[in-house]
């Protein structure tokens, strides 16, 4: 895993040379993901590098786009060599036989290409970006980044998902007309823009170099995130690489991968939950407890990585709570926390980061100086040896590069579990072997939120949660009683608590929530505002509760709205896989039978598509086979670009249980559905009508087996009248008899 820092100044580029050794660029790291541990070269004598993925896209971004540019360049001119040699321009045990003088040969034919030579398509380029939020010190880069713009390019972008507006809404906030002479829309590469929830435990895989023609060990990472404490929503990301094992061409599985690996975590614009740690004081998780503080939760989180790069804007004297020019709840970290949590997550290097607008190259050397002192004071603390630091510490330099070998101890008994075949042509970042779940939203205009604000203003608050169009309802009571009757009779989502309500306090309400009212009581998330005064011992009792947070000092109204949009963004997922069909083993023979799978567009079937399509007035028409893991599109009438799915994403595998046509009104609205992938993204799915088709089992002629459904797809929410699903059961009924003539 190779590291490279774009860009480390917080808030605003600093084109200032008193700054030049750090750098002036705001956030921007790429991470590409290491070669196979010997050297592969590809058909055109390219050496095989890994994945790149990007964490954020601040003015950095700008210098690796041109990078990312010239890598492009040049690995065309080699493409368009290795066509002019003989053998493809390879020479003896797949090694390029490209020359200098080869190469000169290609001159300015780094133009799109149509194939390589023997009809493929030549693979595109791109990768993964992450971003931690939205905020312009992030995102300012993004309009200027020139892959995006080219059509030989294939992007992921990530980042966190809001409640009222989706990623690429937000994103193209800062391309409008009014301040950009380039809108989102007119970038041609081929962009996916996906919203994340925190997911520390699954997280999703980001395969690199899995290749049947590689001998040699190669690697995948696993990236995983978790909400930080800023004013917007914002996620930090962990990286971890493992090495693939090969395993021999018999064996039906690609690879073996290793239990342990090499690590980074990004965590940038953070602030401490509790921000009397600003000044250090930081405690460990006790094991023996069950519960824990959310800087405990946050420190487990990068536990035992190999560099930490981590917010530290401030000094404590600059944070200085209390003071005319205090930064509290500005939402970034003191160098004092950042060392401390560091040292005590057994972090092996540190990298500080997103460094003060106006901090120059001087005062970073001395604010350097002052945070390894600080982990030697720590390493004496602990009995440990001065002269043997554990924790390395150094300030992120705009060029610098730290690499990662995943190979290091590579032990081919140090493996975890199998993983699945690869499919050559198509790339997933998901690895259905793995059980690792996608990305997921949250739907919150079905959620409540209930404020018990006694001495606090309920308005601003209340204001900002129901201005969104995809607000949740909110309730605003004073007196126990009627909080505790409002709690048992509507569960709401969660619930924010002055700490001196009408008839008790936020602590004794919560104590009857968590004991008095079932499962439900135990997990709700709660917030509760300190009163002032209250201190540690208030805070413990917040602990012993397991609330979400225990907010003290003042707060602005856009803080309290972020920590409930967090808590609200943490409810369960909304989307169920079908159960199997108790006679599956059957229902698969007989679908196998039929000779359907993977045979070539039908005129028969196609027809049927239209008309349904042009009767019903969707976009969309189906005829969907239902397999053993995916659903495969025997006609297609509307997504040009797909020819199957997961059956894990599949509607159409809840609608094969059913004997009469499932029609789902509104897909968002439905428990099953909400945050399904083709829901939340392309094709949108809001309206799904389908029709089970049967055909005579391959066992027991008599019995009738469903091998999957016609089915009619619109994007917005709309229903069937009974004619209509007359109708539909009818055109199912057209599929079966033309199945029936196959006999």
């Amino acid at each position: 895993m190779k590291i490279q820092i774009y860009g480390c100044r917080g808030s605003i580029p600093r084109p200032n040379p008193e700054m030049a050794r750090y750098g002036g660029n705001t956030p921007c790291i790429e991470v590409v993901s290491s070669p196979p541990q010997r050297d592969c070269v590809d058909g055109a004598g390219c050496r095989l590098s890994g994945r790149r993925i990007i964490l954020d896209l601040g003015s950095g971004a700008v210098d690796l786009g041109q990078k990312v540019m010239g890598e492009m360049f040049q690995a065309k001119k080699r493409q368009q060599a290795a066509k002019e040699l003989p053998n493809g321009g390879r020479g003896e045990r797949g090694k390029s036989s490209t020359t200098p003088d080869d190469e000169k040969k290609v001159g300015e034919k780094e133009g799109a290409e149509k194939n390589n030579g023997n009809g493929s398509v030549t693979p595109k380029f791109g990768g993964t970006i992450l971003l931690t939020h939205t905020h312009w010190d992030h995102i300012q880069g993004l309009p200027f980044f020139v892959p995006l713009y080219l059509p030989q390019f294939e992007w992921t972008i990530y980042g966190p998902r809001g409640i009222a507006k989706s990623l690429q809404e937000i994103l193209s906030g800062q391309m409008q007309h009014d301040y950009f002479p380039v809108r989102l829309g007119d970038m041609a590469s081929n962009t996916k823009y996906q919203g994340l929830c925190e997911d520390m435990e699954k997280g999703f895989w980001l395969d690199g170099n899995v290749s049947t023609d590689c001998d040699h060990p190669t690697t995948s990472i696993k990236v995983t995130s978790k909400y930080l404490n800023h004013s917007v929503l914002t996620l930090g990301y962990k990286l971890e690489e493992f090495a693939q094992i090969p395993l021999p061409s018999t064996s039906k599985h690609l690879y073996r991968r290793k239990k342990r690996g090499v690590s980074m975590a990004y965590i940038t614009d953070h602030e401490p939950f509790d921000h009397a740690l600003a000044n250090g004081g930081f405690t460990p998780r006790d094991p023996r407890k069950p519960n824990c503080t959310a800087d405990q939760y946050h420190v487990q989180f990068f536990e035992d990585v190999d560099v930490l790069v981590h917010d530290c804007q401030y000094l404590f004297s600059e944070y200085a709570p209390g003071s005319p020019t205090s930064k509290e709840y500005w939402g970034h970290s003191t160098v004092e926390y950042v060392v401390e949590v560091a040292f005590h997550a057994n972090v092996k290097q540190l990298l500080l980061f997103h460094h003060d607008p106006q901090r120059t190259d001087d005062e970073m050397d001395e604010l350097l100086s002052y945070a390894r002192e600080l982990a030697v004071k720590l390493e004496e603390k602990c009995g440990g040896d001065k002269e043997n630091i554990r924790l390395k510490v150094d300030a992120a330099k705009e060029g610098d590069t730290y690499e990662l070998d995943p190979y290091v101890f590579l032990d081919e008994n140090d493996v975890s579990f199998d993983g699945e075949v690869l499919e050559s042509k198509e790339e997933s970042v998901y690895n259905a072997n793995d059980e690792v779940s996608p990305p997921r939203s949250v739907d919150t205009s079905r959620q409540c939120v209930l404020l018990g604000f006694y001495e606090s203003a309920s308005g601003p608050i209340r204001d900002m949660l129901e201005s969104s169009d995809n607000s949740p309802k909110v309730e605003v009571l004073q007196s126990r009683d009627e909080l505790l009757h409002f709690a048992e009779q509507n569960h709401p989502s969660v619930i924010v608590l002055d700490n001196r309500l009408f008839g008790c306090t936020g602590f004794e309400f919560c104590k009857v929530i968590r004991t008095e009212m079932g499962e439900w009581g135990k997990n709700v998330p709660m917030l509760v505002i300190a009163c002032p005064g209250e201190g540690q011992r208030a805070r413990l009792t917040a602990e012993r509760l397991n609330l979400d947070d225990f907010i003290q000092g003042p707060y602005s109204p856009s803080y309290l709205f972020t920590r409930i949009q967090v808590s609200l963004l943490r409810m369960p997922l909304r989307w169920r896989r079908a159960p199997l069909p108790e006679n599956e083993s059957e229902r698969l023979a007989t679908l196998q039978s039929t000779g359907l799978l993977d045979s070539l567009p039908e005129e028969r079937f196609d027809r049927i598509t239209r008309l349904a399509k042009a009767m019903f007035k969707v976009p969309v028409s189906l005829v969907s086979l239902v397999d053993e893991d995916r659903q495969w599109f025997k006609s297609n009438q509307g997504l040009p670009d797909a020819s199957e799915t997961p059956r894990d994403y599949a509607f159409c595998s809840h609608a094969i249980l059913t004997d009469d046509v499932m029609v789902i009104p509104d897909a968002l609205q439905d428990e099953r559905f909400a945050d399904n992938p083709l829901v939340e993204g392309s094709p949108n799915i809001r309206f799904y009508a389908g029709c089970p088709i049967k055909v005579s089992s391959c066992e027991d002629g008599s019995n009738k087996m469903p091998i999957g459904t016609l089915c009619v797809i619109d994007s917005k929410p709309r229903d069937l009248s009974e004619e209509e699903r007359r109708a539909l059961k009818d055109f199912g009924a057209m599929i079966e008899q033309e199945l029936s003539n196959n006999g």
